[in-house]
């Protein structure tokens, strides 16, 4: 017997079928990773993307200027960057901007290296440098940052020499 199931009708069946089939055609084990691997899953989703030089020209085309010049101060800052420091570096005082700058990144990097989970990000938070007010009701600054590879290639794309 031969069961065909192409890839655009397997995609519009429920995700416990699709499971069902898998488990039933690879075995009970297939799609449940060993303990290791589900903790370096969930290490993934909080880690910031490693950028390559080639990837890191990529991304950068088209990317208007705030956001090519926010990202020039992670190169300089060798990947940590406050986030008064992000404000500054664009004269803007809205806190939202930089949840739209991180949200514009990421989508970018998700679509070059076709990430369908939506899983990937570049940008990361430093919760333990995170400064509150005196009634931790809202954050007064705390601290951004990439990987040192995204690092490295953000200096290169924008011609900074190693320190």
């Amino acid at each position: 017997m031969r069961i065909v199931i192409e890839q655009s009708d397997f995609r519009r069946l429920s995700t416990a079928t699709k499971r069902e089939i898998i488990e039933t055609l690879a075995g009970s084990g297939f799609l449940t990773p060993p303990a290791a691997e589900k903790k370096r899953e969930n290490q993934l989703w909080k880690e910031p993307f490693n950028l390559t030089p080639d990837l890191a020209a990529r991304l950068m085309h088209g990317l208007s200027e705030p956001h090519r010049v926010r990202l020039k101060l992670f190169a300089k800052k060798r990947g940590r960057v406050t986030q008064k420091d992000l404000l500054a570096t664009t004269n803007d005082t809205d806190m939202r901007i930089l949840s739209h700058f991180q949200a514009v990144l990421s989508r970018r990097l998700r679509r070059l290296i076709h990430d369908p989970e939506k899983r990937l990000h570049l940008i990361g938070w430093d919760f333990e440098a995170t400064k509150w007010n005196k009634d931790k009701s809202a954050i007064e600054d705390g601290t951004y940052f990439v990987t040192d590879s995204t690092t490295a290639a953000l200096r290169d794309c924008f011609g900074l020499k190693s320190r």
